[in-house]
């Protein structure tokens, strides 16, 4: 049975093993990384690791949200805070939800072993870990709502657009199955595609912004 461990030593312990883990994942992979090779820098036993977490893909995950914030400041910044107008800030967006996954160390992972992606998927708790990584979209939610009032972007849940917009994800999750030309085309493609469909033109903007407030009038009758 795992020795109990003070608050102190958990913590401590639990960031060597986040250490481990990076170090691991980014070597060998998830598959080759053994859990000998995650708690012997952490100086506890294998049965101990499951007081912190419930499998290497948790752990994995883990490191992957941890990435989140600093990968959403950069996308904020490279769409909506580089141009004033919304529909090129959603292709922007688009492009860069793709670029990331592609640069990203961890997402590197998946992308270059889609055995180890299907059993991530497979282990993860997807509305767990849509509770944690909420609040790191918060501020692409709300330059959505905001565009929406200037009557920029359609009407419609704001999280859900942002979802659609990360859908892009699947193109650069199957990369390495299409023709390198097909996939190139495509992403030059979707993100336009993406944008024009969830935005106004500027001449379409007053009709929109008289449409959106509306919508909100309706609701309002309703309830």
């Amino acid at each position: 049975m795992p020795r109990a461990f003070t608050a102190t030593e958990k913590e401590a312990i639990r960031t060597k093993l986040m250490e481990a883990g990076r170090s691991c994942f980014l070597r060998f992979g998830m598959n080759k990384t053994t859990l000998d090779d995650l708690v012997k820098p952490a100086g506890i036993a294998k049965a101990s690791f499951y007081l912190f977490f419930k499998s290497k893909e948790e752990l994995f995950m883990e490191l992957l949200i941890a990435e989140m914030p600093a990968m959403m400041d950069r996308l904020l910044e490279g769409s909506f805070g580089a141009t004033d107008n919304t529909r090129d800030a959603i292709a922007l967006l688009v492009k860069g939800i793709a670029e990331a996954v592609q640069v990203n160390e961890f997402a590197r992972i998946l992308l270059d072993n889609p055995s180890e992606l299907q059993r991530l998927t497979a282990s993860m708790d997807f509305n767990a870990v849509l509770q944690r990584v909420g609040s790191f979209y918060a501020p692409m939610v709300s330059k959505i709502v905001e565009a929406q009032g200037r009557g920029e972007i359609i009407p419609g849940d704001p999280q859900q657009i942002l979802y659609s917009l990360g859908m892009i994800k699947m193109l650069a999750l199957n990369r390495d199955k299409m023709p390198s030309e097909l996939y190139d085309s495509m992403m030059d493609f979707v993100p336009e595609v993406l944008a024009n469909g969830l935005s106004y033109r500027p001449q379409e903007v007053g009709a929109a912004s008289s449409e959106h407030a509306s919508h909100i009038v309706g609701e309002g009758s309703n309830e």
